[in-house]
């Protein structure tokens, strides 16, 4: 795993997330999963990423040895088709009631207990309370600063 530059700890994580998706216990799985097994690593790949490193949109269809998947979370680490700053602000423009790059505090909670990898009530409040600009007197809140301080906080 040198010769692909993997650190020890990523190394760890795949042959973790390669166990929990051997669901026969054969060292092999279905490259349906390798999407989820990649997310597993704490990657974010696109579903045309996925498709690129050798994922399936189908079970049955091709089986993935441990050996396969390093190269894989490789590809996928170093893919700039992850999803950034700019894709998550177009997203959040979507509950920008005022076009000022504004929205209610209480709809980014939601955002963050409902949708993706949910986080618990206490994780919103504990991340908002952080990273979150305070609320002006209608509950509207900046997210763009938001979005860059979560950012720069996962590099």
């Amino acid at each position: 795993m040198a010769e692909l530059g993997l650190k020890k700890k990523e190394i760890d994580a795949i042959e973790f997330a390669f166990d929990v998706y051997d669901f026969k216990g054969d060292g092999k799985v279905d490259a349906f999963y390798a999407g989820d097994l990649m997310r597993a690593c704490n990657l974010n790949p696109t579903l045309k990423t996925i498709a690129e490193i050798g994922g399936q949109a189908e079970k049955g269809k091709k089986m993935l040895a441990k050996e396969d998947c390093f190269p894989m979370f490789k590809a996928c680490k170093d893919s700039k088709d992850q999803g950034g700053f700019h894709d998550f602000v177009e997203i959040l423009k979507l509950y920008d009631k005022n076009n000022d790059d504004t929205m209610l505090g209480h709809e980014l909670f939601r955002l963050l207990t409902n949708l993706g990898e949910k986080l618990t009530k206490e994780e919103a409040k504990s991340l908002m309370k952080e990273l979150c600009e305070p609320e002006d007197d209608e509950g509207f809140m900046p997210f763009k600063p938001f979005l860059e301080r979560m950012c720069a906080a996962e590099k």
